[in-house]
């Protein structure tokens, strides 16, 4: 008999008298994949595909070791290292400031990290748009990276695109990375995360999947048992997941803010610094900006941009340096949202106070009242809402200005038309 897995394949499934489709009905395996088996199309079965047909087949025991090591056989060796420049990390940012804390418990869950049948950890970093979740995951992959001996990855999902990146071209990137040749990539999506799992199985590797649409796009990446560690970022809560741990990045405390524009524009006029840092709300991509302005415009002092940001109608257009727009970075996440979110979204610009609950939501999009509680909760899975304590919201004062913009342009002040 002949050692490939196809060829071993067809004639045991001749000897047992089956077709591929009463095969296929046995073994829960598709009658397609198994034609591919047996043509030799595919020629890396997983372990449990080839475990499900040999107990279809009724093998007898004997023969058994013969068949699993030749689908064995059939697999692509990867390296066992990521080759460099593969889905290659970013650049850190040099002037990276706070965060300890999540930072700490990103190396907790590292440590935790341990071989089969342990299974790998999952952490979500969410938050809105400018928190700083592609810095914070970056940063700490570059401090990390030295105890993950198989590399690290780090792909850009495209989260925010009109196309987002899909599963299989993610995960054809990434066996890509591990040294799988484009021939024995498998066409099924499913066979591709089946592979992605087994070769993370016994190599100790940190994968960042950066800026994730939603759970569909990121599932079939998870890991299964390992010594490796994924950090996946979102702007979304990904509620959907199961087993992850979750960190969720929300403004920097007062002290932060302070140091982050300290070490972008130097120990300049301490308290206007602050005064800027509590008008850019505290949000690292706002932060960025302002300290851009003032480190690329030389004759500014640092107390004239904070009466410029003092203007809350012209506070947006004052965070502008270059391609950087902290409006431009809402902006996406706001056209991510359903029309009754959008709509409702921007007329909670108006709700006075700091706080407000889903009563008051009602009275200022009363068009749809039984829609409100969902509309409610897209706008906290998109991080452009904050669920506060006891059913209660709230903005970031930056996006509260950015959906009275979007009320001002999309709802002319003659009365509300619909989104």
């Amino acid at each position: 008999m002949s050692d490939t897995f196809g060829r071993r394949l067809r004639e045991h499934r001749h000897t047992a008298g089956l077709t591929m489709e009463q095969l296929a009905e046995r073994s829960g395996v598709s009658a397609r994949a198994i034609s591919d088996m047996e043509r030799e199309r595919s020629v890396a079965p997983q372990r449990r595909t080839v475990q499900a047909l040999a107990e279809a087949l009724a093998l007898p025991e004997a023969e058994q070791p013969a068949f699993l090591a030749a689908a064995r056989a059939g697999r692509p060796k990867a390296t066992a290292t990521v080759p460099a420049g593969c889905c290659a990390l970013p650049r850190p940012v040099p002037d990276f400031t706070g965060r300890d804390r999540e930072l700490a418990q990103l190396s907790r869950v590292a440590a935790s990290a341990q071989p089969a049948p342990a299974v790998a950890p999952v952490v979500t970093v969410s938050g809105t748009a400018g928190a700083g979740k592609t810095t914070l995951a970056v940063q700490a992959a570059h401090l990390l990276g030295t105890t993950f001996t198989g590399g690290v990855l780090f792909v850009d999902l495209r989260g925010m695109d009109a196309r987002p990146a899909g599963a299989a071209e993610t995960l054809a990137r990434l066996l890509g990375a591990f040294g799988v040749r484009d021939d024995d990539i498998p066409d099924d999506e499913t066979d591709r995360a089946g592979m992605y799992r087994e070769l993370l199985q016994h190599r100790r590797v940190l994968v960042v999947l950066d800026n994730v649409a939603d759970e569909a796009q990121v599932r079939p990446l998870l890991p299964g048992p390992g010594p490796s560690l994924t950090i996946i970022t979102s702007r979304r809560l990904l509620a959907g997941l199961e087993g992850v741990r979750r960190l969720n990045l929300t403004q920097l405390p007062a002290g932060d803010a302070a140091a982050l524009l300290r070490s972008i524009i130097g120990d300049r006029e301490p308290d206007a610094a602050a005064e800027v840092a509590e008008l850019c709300g505290r949000l690292p991509l706002a932060l960025r900006i302002a300290g851009n302005r003032l480190v690329s415009r030389p004759q500014w002092t640092v107390r004239h941009l904070a009466d410029r940001l003092s203007d809350e109608r012209r506070r947006l257009d004052q965070l502008i340096a270059g391609d950087l727009r902290i409006a431009a970075a809402f902006s996406l996440s706001y056209t991510q949202l359903s029309p009754q979110a959008r709509r409702l979204f921007r007329r909670l610009s108006l709700a006075p106070g700091s706080d407000f609950d889903a009563r008051l939501a009602r009275a200022l999009d009363p068009a749809d009242p039984e829609g409100i509680e969902d509309a409610l909760d897209e706008l906290v899975e998109l991080s452009l809402l904050q669920a506060h304590v006891d059913g209660r919201y709230r903005f970031h004062n930056l996006i509260r200005l950015f959906a009275r913009e979007r009320l001002s342009e999309e709802e002319p002040p003659a009365g509300p038309v619909p989104a």
